[in-house]
Formats: structure tokens, sequence, C-alpha cells
């Protein structure tokens, strides 16, 4: 409940960046729609979202640009299919 009433607060204020840490791992499928609705609404109108996220299908749907983390660091930055690819490939060769 905390973090649908978290996402609502910040989504109307109408803020010009949009921090959104893992929203979508919390919820019903009703709740996660409607925060995947508005964040494509946000980058529609041209306003910044920095979302972390190990939902790849989400990362592929919203980003435009993604950078992937490991320990900190840098590994890869760019298109979201290229970089989830990356991304699944190197979890496939560590596991």
């Amino acid at each position: 409940m905390y973090s649908r009433l978290g996402f609502a607060v910040c989504a109307f204020c109408d803020p010009d960046i949009l921090l959104v840490d893992e929203v979508l791992a919390v919820g019903d499928v009703n709740f996660q729609k409607k925060c995947l609705l508005k964040m494509k609404s946000f980058r529609k109108e041209g306003k910044t979202i920095i979302f972390v996220s190990h939902n790849m299908n989400a990362i592929k749907s919203i980003c435009t640009k993604v950078i992937f983390l490991e320990k900190g660091e840098i590994k890869k930055v760019g298109n979201p299919k290229v970089v989830v690819d990356f991304y699944v490939k190197r979890s496939r060769i560590i596991n």
C-alpha cells in the first residue's frame, strides 16, 4: 500500500524528473499497468524517468536508454534491447 501511495503522490505532483525504484515489484497487475501507463505518459511529455528494475520487459517497454550496473560499476550503456540482451547473456554465463 505504501508503494501505491508513494507512486501516486509522485506521479501526480507533475515532477520534471521521476525516480522509480522497483515499483513494479509490488502490487497487483492493475497497479503495475497503471504505473507503466503513467511512466509512458511522462516519457511522451519529454520528462526524465530514472527507472530501477529487474523487470526486463518493463525496461524494454519504458526506457529509451539503459545503463547496466554491476557492483556499482557501469558495464554497458545504450539501446534497451541491446543492453538487456547483454545482461541476460551475462547472467547465464555467471550462473
